[in-house]
């Protein structure tokens, strides 16, 4: 919750002109960016070990797709933000990347409740989050704006989504049953 405050708050700074506080107020997001990755990194290596022996094992390697996208793509976007944090055209698209990883657990959870299998309702999330970030790379490239910043994020999503897509077949569950192996 903090950082959907910071990704509230900065912005409003810099548009009322308080670069100075912004500058401040960011500098929490080099220790609250980690944190948020540890956690998330934490929270998938809880779920993938709860799960052992209630859930077969393919299933669980399967769904580990979720977790390891959602801090790494995180961990992108937050690094990149930060190393251009003096490229404020470029900061803000990763900035506003961070933020637009919320939007799928949110709107997923609402596609679910509302009836929809789990599977369809995440594929219908990723499909929403490249549509969003192709219509803004399409403004960046139209405008004549920094385009490569949302290219960078539009790359990192379909990357997820396919993820999401092939995460039952051989590649995967290799993939996965190493990585478990190896961090959790």
């Amino acid at each position: 919750m903090m950082w959907m405050v910071l990704l509230i708050v900065q912005p409003l700074l810099i548009n009322t002109g308080r670069t100075q506080l912004h500058r401040t107020i960011g500098k929490v997001s080099w220790v609250l960016g980690p944190l948020i990755i540890v956690s998330m990194f934490l929270v998938g290596r809880g779920s993938y070990v709860r799960s052992i022996g209630n859930i077969p094992e393919q299933e669980n390697l399967a769904t580990m797709v979720l977790d390891i996208r959602g801090y790494l793509t995180f961990a992108i976007f937050w690094a990149l933000a930060m190393f251009y944090r003096k490229n404020s055209a470029s900061h803000m698209r990763y900035m506003i990347a961070t933020g637009m990883l919320a939007i799928g657990p949110g709107v997923g959870r609402g596609l679910i409740s509302s009836g929809m299998d789990f599977p369809t309702a995440l594929t219908i999330t990723d499909v929403l989050d490249l549509v969003i970030v192709g219509t803004l790379l399409g403004f960046d490239l139209y405008r004549k704006k920094n385009y490569k910043p949302f290219l960078v994020v539009f790359i990192v999503f379909l990357i997820g989504a396919i993820l999401w897509q092939v995460k039952d077949g051989d590649a995967w569950q290799s993939f996965a049953r190493w990585y478990a192996a190896m961090f959790y």
